[in-house]
C-alpha cells in the first residue's frame, strides 16, 4: 500500500517541509525534494527492520533530506527507532512551539495597531516636555486604553511578557504624571490626586495644580499657586518627566526592533 496522501500532507506540514535533523527546506520552487524514510524499515533486512509487513503510516514516517536519509540508513545502530521517533516528535514540537509564536506575535502586532490609531503613541513624549508649565489636552487620550481593555480582556495582558512589562511601566510613569496634572494641592502642600478626590470625604481646601486654557491645553495654575507651590510642582513633575522619558523610549525601542511592521498610527512617524 503507498503512502497516502493525507499522511504525506501531515508530514510536510509538521515539519513544516523541513529535515528534522538539519532543518533543510525540502521545497523548492514548488518541488518536494524531501524523503520520506521509514522508522521501521519496509522489511526485515533493511535499516531498523523488524518484520516484512509494510508500515507507511504516518507515525512510522520521518522527514528528510536526501544525505541524512543516506546517512540515517547506514548508521542504523546509532538511529535506532526510538532515536529517530525522539528527533521526529522534538522537530515537530519545535515547529508547532514556533507557529504559536509567530500566531501570538501577529495578535500582539495587531493589537498594538489598534491601539495606536486612537492613542498617539509617539506624541506623548513631545508633550510632557513642555511641562511643568503647560501640557496638551491630547495626553489624556491614554485612558482610552483603559476603555480598549475593558471591550477587549483577551487581548491584555500581552502575549509578549516582555511587552507586557514595558507597557505596565510606562503606565505607571505616565499616571504619576497624571496625578499631579489632574490633581489639587492643598494650603498644606499635600497632593491630593483626582482618584482621592473622587473617593475621599475630605473636606481639605485647595487649587488645582493645572486648569485649562483656551488653546487645548491644561497649565500650571500661577495665579493661585504660591511661590512654594509652584516650587514643589516644579521639582515633583520635572522628576516624573525624566523618569516618563525614560520609560516611552524604553517601549518604544523595544516596539520598534520587535514589530517591524507596526502602525503607529494617524499622529505617528515611523
Amino acid at each position: 500500500m503507498p503512502i497516502l496522501n493525507k499522511d504525506i500532507k501531515k508530514l510536510y506540514s509538521r515539519s513544516a517541509g523541513r529535515c528534522n535533523i538539519c532543518s533543510m527546506n525540502l521545497i523548492e520552487n514548488d518541488i518536494q525534494i524531501g524523503e520520506m524514510a521509514h522508522i521501521i524499515a519496509k522489511s526485515s533486512n533493511g535499516p531498523r527492520g523488524i518484520q516484512d509487513t509494510i508500515d507507511n503510516s504516518y507515525d512510522n514516517l520521518i522527514l528528510l533530506c536526501p544525505t541524512h536519509h543516506t546517512i540515517v540508513d547506514k548508521n542504523p545502530e546509532k538511529y535506532t527507532t526510538e532515536v529517530l521517533r525522539s528527533i521526529k516528535d522534538k522537530y515537530e514540537k519545535d515547529i508547532s512551539n514556533r507557529l504559536d509564536i509567530d500566531k501570538e506575535h501577529l495578535e500582539d502586532l495587531s493589537t498594538l495597531n489598534t491601539l495606536f490609531k486612537y492613542i498617539p503613541i509617539l506624541d506623548f513624549r513631545a508633550m510632557i516636555l513642555e511641562l511643568p508649565n503647560r501640557i496638551s489636552l491630547d495626553f489624556t487620550k491614554v485612558e482610552m486604553f483603559d476603555a480598549f481593555v475593558v471591550d477587549n480582556p483577551h487581548l491584555f495582558p500581552f502575549y509578549d511578557n516582555e511587552l507586557t512589562n514595558k507597557w505596565n511601566i510606562f503606565l505607571e510613569k505616565l499616571n504619576k504624571i497624571d496625578d499631579w496634572v489632574a490633581g489639587t494641592l492643598t494650603k498644606t502642600n499635600r497632593l491630593i490626586t483626582l482618584d482621592e478626590m473622587l473617593n475621599s470625604t475630605s473636606t481639605e481646601g485647595g487649587y488645582n495644580i493645572y486648569v485649562h486654557d483656551d488653546n487645548g491645553y491644561l497649565v500650571l495654575n500661577k495665579r493661585f499657586l504660591s511661590y512654594e507651590q509652584i516650587e514643589i510642582v516644579n521639582k515633583n513633575v520635572s522628576r516624573l518627566v525624566q523618569e516618563f522619558i525614560y520609560a516611552h523610549t524604553d517601549l518604544i525601542d523595544y516596539i520598534r526592533y520587535n514589530y517591524r511592521n507596526i502602525e503607529w498610527g494617524r499622529n505617528g512617524r515611523g
